[in-house]
């Protein structure tokens, strides 16, 4: 006689980059092993493919493809997943260099992991213009960039050209749009080698503002009474 299976509950939430509903279940306990295993293991391959195959076997949605979400739906939609699975509540810990405090030690912080957001900056676009007349047409990075994808400036410049080139959708000029598929890894690079350092400028601005998880939260320390508003930014800060 087959054992008795288990109802799950069933979520709704709205994707941050274009609003489109999906719905999913919580991850259960051979999921939360996965993830377990590979955070243990520290290889970014092994995180990367656990985090895929987590949200793989979540989706309820037949037509979400997990490849093709922008990194900040991937943390979003996780973060999610974790606040359904293992509980709202998730513990970080921060210690401020300036505190007076000798051998101050970490200070524990709650965060309600339903009151992360999303910053989307206002003057984020993924259309860059380059000149009066070229210019081009950008999309996010994806799960397959998550261990190059940091600010620009700290990345080896190979990493550099490789994140900016693989998120190149669209070159445009003034008569034609060229398309990105259609053209080789190394005319890409060459094409964006030949910016100035204002039009790269404009490309790091792109990166620099994509949307991000985010949490303000009060820090204080009760030996020294030090007290300070900071910011918790990107999937590592809730995910404990």
């Amino acid at each position: 006689m087959a054992l008795p299976k288990l109802d799950v509950p069933i979520y709704e939430l709205n994707l941050p980059s274009d609003g489109k509903t999906i719905t999913y279940r919580p991850f259960l306990v051979k999921e939360e092993k996965i993830l377990l295993m590979a955070m243990e293991g520290e290889d970014e391959k092994e995180i990367t493919t656990a985090i895929k195959q987590i949200i793989n076997n979540c989706m309820v949605s037949s037509d979400v493809n997990v490849e093709k979400l922008p990194l900040f739906d991937i943390e979003y939609l996780l973060l999610n997943l974790r606040a359904r699975s293992m509980g709202d509540v998730v513990k970080t810990s921060y210690v401020k260099p300036g505190c007076k405090e000798e051998n101050c030690q970490p200070i524990e912080i709650e965060v309600d992991v339903n009151t992360v957001e999303i910053e989307k900056d206002p003057d984020h676009n993924n259309k860059i213009e380059l000149t009066k007349d070229v210019g081009m047409i950008m999309k996010y990075p994806d799960i397959g960039m998550i261990s190059k994808v940091t600010e620009l400036s700290g990345e080896k410049t190979e990493d550099v050209f490789e994140v900016i080139t693989k998120c190149i959708d669209q070159i445009y000029d003034a008569d034609d749009v060229y398309s990105k598929s259609d053209y080789t890894q190394e005319e890409l690079i060459e094409f964006v080698e030949g910016f100035t350092q204002d039009q790269f400028k404009k490309v790091e601005g792109f990166f620099n503002t994509i949307p991000k998880l985010y949490k303000d939260v009060e820090f204080h320390c009760e030996k020294c009474d030090y007290k300070e508003s900071i910011r918790l930014e990107g999937l590592a800060s809730f995910f404990g």
